[in-house]
């Protein structure tokens, strides 16, 4: 009876280990260094974030799609109507975690990233004023950002699912620091070179002002898929299968 009841035992131990793919890695909760386990399992599934995880449903990070974009700025000496739709963002899947804090009596993790960069498209209709000069135009807008920051706090709750404890996270909160960004907008109006150049250089002056007005949308929209994935993974597998 005691050896059928440790070849049952092992049976059970291999059949739940089964359970996890190679890219899950396993933090044991009491390990002295937990942060750094779970920030070293994060960076081993982040290949696989840019084009999803199909065996555990987990969507594709990028591109990243986002609603319309309304940014609205005035009056000032700088006053800006501008609608921006098909806005899609490449990058987000190469943030590197710089800094990583765990509760997990609590389910509360809180991280820094640094996200390389980040490229950006859709179409644009604009109305701008600055000083005396209106720019009006529509077109594909394109941009460039490099070295953006975050600050991430996730906190998660333990639910049963068929009477096991899994970890859900709540909505993400996410904010982010601008680095360096540049704007290209296609097919602006200008009626000999000279006006063209002065005004792709008074956009180009002020693409701060569009990325200011873009943050918020960009903040939800990677908070919302980040909650996704992160819940798409922890439901799937039992509390203690993640930290074991």
């Amino acid at each position: 009876m005691e050896i059928y009841q440790v070849v049952v035992a092992i049976s059970a131990f291999f059949t739940a280990t089964a359970l996890l793919p190679e890219y899950i890695h396993v933090c044991n909760a009491r390990d002295p260094e937990l942060p750094k386990c779970i920030n070293n399992s994060i960076n081993h599934l982040r290949p696989r974030f840019q084009s999803g995880i199909k065996d555990l449903e987990v969507p594709p990070l990028e591109p990243l799609k986002l609603n319309e974009i309304k940014l609205r700025r005035g009056p000032s000496a700088v006053a800006l109507d501008c609608n921006i739709t098909n806005f899609k963002v490449w990058g987000p899947s190469s943030f590197v975690i710089t800094d990583l804090k765990v509760n997990l009596d609590k389910n509360i993790f809180v991280f820094k990233t640094i996200i390389p960069h980040l490229y950006f498209k859709g179409n644009y209709n604009l109305n701008m004023n600055i000083l005396l000069i209106n720019v009006r135009g529509r077109g594909p807008i394109e941009g460039n950002c490099t070295n953006y920051g975050s600050e991430v706090v996730m906190k998660g709750r333990k639910i049963l699912i068929n009477n096991e404890e899994h970890l859900k996270f709540d909505k993400i909160r996410l904010r982010l620091s601008i680095g360096k960004s540049k704007i290209v907008l296609g097919n602006l109006p200008g009626g000999d070179s000279i006006l063209r150049e002065v005004t792709d250089s008074l956009v180009n002056d002020n693409s701060d002002l569009f990325i200011n007005e873009i943050k918020p949308t960009l903040e939800r929209g990677l908070a919302e898929k980040f909650t996704e994935i992160a819940n798409k993974i922890t439901l799937r597998f039992t509390y203690k299968e993640l930290f074991a």
